[in-house]
């Protein structure tokens, strides 16, 4: 492996850190500091996220020059995407009881996600260094609402297919998660506190670094 790996983090409010503190590092801080210590040496990081963000938008984000330079060039790539469209959704399906809302977050993330899987092949595809992509699945913050893990046990389902592509690998926040939530949320209910984080960097990071040896 050369010198100064590239880490790169896309993603939305997750990749942003939002609801972690001041002192507190976020999930793309604790998993820089796990590729660290299995490679033993520093590995730079670049961060492209936006709070807010849906699938969509990420899709959009990624077409930028300088974003699909980096991931050009990143050995090590997470993705962090989904839950704005469906908290979207969700809040429609309340409002009006109109599913077909959700259905359609549901479709359309899968399909941006693997669109942006197949950019990062395609970008990559001309060089014969090695890389990896790890997607986050979506945990639950409207645990409490009947029919919502349904949604998510089933998008996520779906999330696991993308696996079919090299170097691909899902991490299982979704059940990490689960019966935990009052735990690992923050003051907004919505993200992560800084113990959730560790736990999204720490599930992440037990699926490995294939195809990396350590060194």
């Amino acid at each position: 492996m050369s010198a100064r790996p590239l880490y790169v983090a896309l993603g939305d409010s997750l990749t942003v850190g939002v609801g972690s503190t001041l002192f507190q590092p976020n999930f793309v801080k604790l998993y820089q500091q796990a590729l660290e210590a299995y490679c033993q040496m520093p590995i730079m990081k670049r961060v492209f996220a936006k709070n807010g963000a849906t699938t969509v938008d990420l899709f959009s984000y990624s077409q930028q020059p300088n974003v699909r330079e980096a991931i050009q060039h990143a050995q090590f790539i997470t993705l962090t995407g989904g839950g704005n469209d469906f908290l979207r959704a969700g809040r429609h399906w309340l409002r009006t009881g109109d599913f077909s809302a959700v259905r359609l977050a549901s479709q359309q993330s899968l399909f941006y996600i693997e669109q942006m899987i197949q950019r990062i092949t395609a970008l990559h595809s001309e060089q014969s260094a090695p890389y990896m992509i790890r997607i986050l699945n979506l945990y639950n913050p409207l645990f409490y609402i009947p029919n919502t893990n349904e949604w998510l046990e089933d998008y996520n389902r779906h999330l696991e297919e993308l696996e079919q592509y090299p170097f691909v690998r899902v991490a299982d926040i979704y059940h990490a998660f689960t019966g935990n939530e009052p735990q690992l949320l923050s003051f907004d209910h919505i993200h992560p506190n800084p113990i959730g984080y560790r736990i999204m960097a720490d599930v992440t990071a037990s699926i490995g670094f294939d195809p990396f040896l350590p060194a």
